[in-house]
Parts: structure tokens; sequence; C-alpha cells
């Protein structure tokens, strides 16, 4: 019996694991990126808390996510040339809070500050105030992705980034042009989609 159990246990865990990786998405350009590979530029509109309505009228009650454009807590990475000038239009879509963006190291969960600063900034690409914009305000943010690797484009204010106000952002070797990958093994199915 007891083996029996383990086996069944491990077909379990051997399922669950190739399910993840399955359902982990594959590249796509959504609409609000806007790719010129002849120019080598990638422009982009994010918006925080884009999902806040709709989390409103499906649960009628504030909720703990703060969202990038519908996505938070590693559940997108943008994917991005390398060497590739980068223009971000920001705009704090909230109803209630500051935000911000800012380019950022990648931070295990046990280390991330309780709040960013335009030091931590990589290739100085921060909006001003780090702190954050007000309700429906906008700005640009321009950087050239300069070295391959992992990195944040995280919210620099207080807490927000421990709350999982942050998406994966990557600089790639070798591709023709700037995509988005969602990780549907981080992105609760009871969720409102983030924006197509």
């Amino acid at each position: 019996m007891l083996a029996r159990f383990v086996r069944l246990s491990l077909v379990a865990l051997t399922l669950s694991l190739f399910l993840g990786v399955a359902r982990a998405g594959e590249p796509f350009v959504p609409s609000w990126i806007k790719n010129d590979p002849a120019a080598k530029t990638v422009a982009m509109e994010i918006v925080a808390d884009w999902n806040q309505v709709a989390r409103y009228a499906k649960d009628d009650i504030r909720t703990d996510i703060i969202d990038f454009n519908g996505y938070w807590g590693g559940n997108l990475t943008i994917v991005v040339p390398t060497g590739w000038s980068v223009t971000i239009e920001f705009i704090n879509g909230s109803q209630s809070f500051r935000h911000s963006l800012m380019v950022t190291r990648v931070y295990a969960k046990s280390e991330m500050p309780v709040k960013l600063e335009a030091k931590d900034a990589i290739w100085g690409a921060y909006t001003d105030p780090p702190e954050g914009i007000y309700t429906n305000e906008r700005r640009q943010l321009s950087f050239a992705a300069q070295q391959a690797g992992n990195y944040f484009l995280a919210c620099a204010r207080q807490t927000h980034l421990m709350d999982g106000h942050w998406i994966g952002f990557e600089v790639r070797d070798g591709l023709e042009q700037a995509t988005a990958i969602v990780h549907e093994d981080k992105f609760p199915l009871e969720q409102p989609a983030g924006r197509p």
C-alpha cells in the first residue's frame, strides 16, 4: 500500500511539474508594445493599477494586488533586444495611490527593500519622483537596454515592491523584436486577465 502511494505521489509530482512547464506562456507582442526593428527602438505604454476597476467590480473590495498592465509579482516578463532604445509611457491609473516605475536589479523576496531610491535604478531609468506620480499623471521613461540580463520593472513607492508591484524585464541577445511572456503558472485563474 505504501509503495503504491509513493508511486502515485511521484506520478502526481511529475505531472504537476510537466503541467507547470507546459502552461508557461509563449512570447507574444501585446497591443501596448510597438517595435521598430529598423531603428532598434521599442515604445511601450504601462499603466499602474490597470486592473483595479475590474477587481473592484469582481469582488466589491480593495484587493492587495497592485499591477502594471494587469500583471504583478513576476507573472509577466517583458523581453527586449540588447542595445535597443526603450521608451515607456507610464500612466498612474490608480484611483487612490501614487505609483512610479523603475528598472532595478532582481531582488529575492527576502532582500526586497522597503522602498527604492533613485540610486537603485539601473541605467538611471526611473520616473521622477521615485515616490510616485499622482492619479492620472503621466511620465515618460527612456533608456538604452545596455546589457543582457534579468531585471525588474518595479514601483519604488514604500512597500510596493514587497507587495508584488513588479514584473520581469529581460534584455536578451539575438532578438528581432521586443515581446512579453505571461507566466500562467504564477497568474491565478480567478483574477481578471492582464492587458492584451
